[in-house]
């Protein structure tokens, strides 16, 4: 038994050491604004601070629409597209459930997780913009194409879409969910890319799936990353506190 406790603490130990992603790292392929020295803002307090100082350069009312575009612009920059992962050091239960089971398990949803990274996924940038607007008291839910997620956000008694991992030539006022129709396919002429990666990305006449507004994006994969994290570092501790109560138990026996 102390031979075996030793081993499963070494085993649960072991993932600590590597810093393997899930996932291989997503190269910049120079196709979109993302300016490096924006890795600064590696944080949710640090991104809010500088937007808000950028809008007070540019005499922008913050939680107004220009505002949510300010923000939207910086997003852009900030990052380039392709999903983050956690390491086996930073959350090596994670990783392994999503390599057995095939879900993006180890992609993180907390927005400063993600703002660890230069680059982020659709859901991960509409996570950190909805997590400023909430902030902002900016009312928010999010938008689900087939394979694509963006941020809607509410001025003025209307809906508005935002965009920053696509990047679409998109105008204020063509922003409006009344312009646009709630219809995906009228959304298509504001993206680049051909007719099969727009139709892949956005569907075919295929309706709209709208969150609900002010909600929490992923809460159960929040709750799921939290307590994997946290278990991932303490884990190989308690089959060397078994052999410690083993030991004690077996000293008060020989009394």
């Amino acid at each position: 038994m102390k031979l075996f406790s030793l081993f499963l603490a070494l085993l649960l130990f072991l993932p600590l050491l590597f810093n393997i992603s899930a996932c291989e790292k997503p190269v910049y392929d120079n196709s979109e604004m993302f300016d490096p020295s924006l890795s600064k803002l590696n944080s949710v307090n640090k991104l809010i601070e500088y937007s808000d100082s950028s809008a007070n350069c540019k005499h922008i009312k913050i939680g107004t629409l220009e505002y949510g575009i300010l923000v939207g612009s910086i997003l852009r920059k900030r990052f380039y597209h392709g999903f983050s992962y956690y390491t086996f050091q930073e959350n090596w239960l994670a990783v392994a459930a999503q390599a057995s089971l095939g879900r993006a398990l180890a992609s993180p949803v907390d927005p400063n997780e993600i703002l660890k990274f230069p680059y982020a996924g659709c859901s991960q940038q509409a996570i950190v913009m909805m997590r400023i607007m909430k902030e902002k008291n900016v009312p928010f839910r999010s938008v689900g194409f087939p394979h694509h997620y963006a941020t809607e956000l509410f001025f003025k008694n209307s809906w508005y879409i935002f965009d920053s991992n696509l990047e679409p030539k998109i105008k204020p006022k063509e922003r409006k969910e009344n312009n646009w129709k709630s219809s995906a396919d009228s959304l298509k002429k504001f993206y680049r890319g051909g007719n099969q990666y727009l139709n892949w990305t956005f569907g075919n006449a295929t309706p709209i799936i709208f969150g609900k507004p002010n909600a929490d994006p992923a809460p159960h994969a929040s709750i799921f990353q939290i307590i994997t994290k946290f278990l991932s570092k303490i884990l190989w501790i308690f089959p060397l506190l078994f052999l410690v109560y083993e030991y004690k138990i077996k000293a008060l026996l020989i009394k």
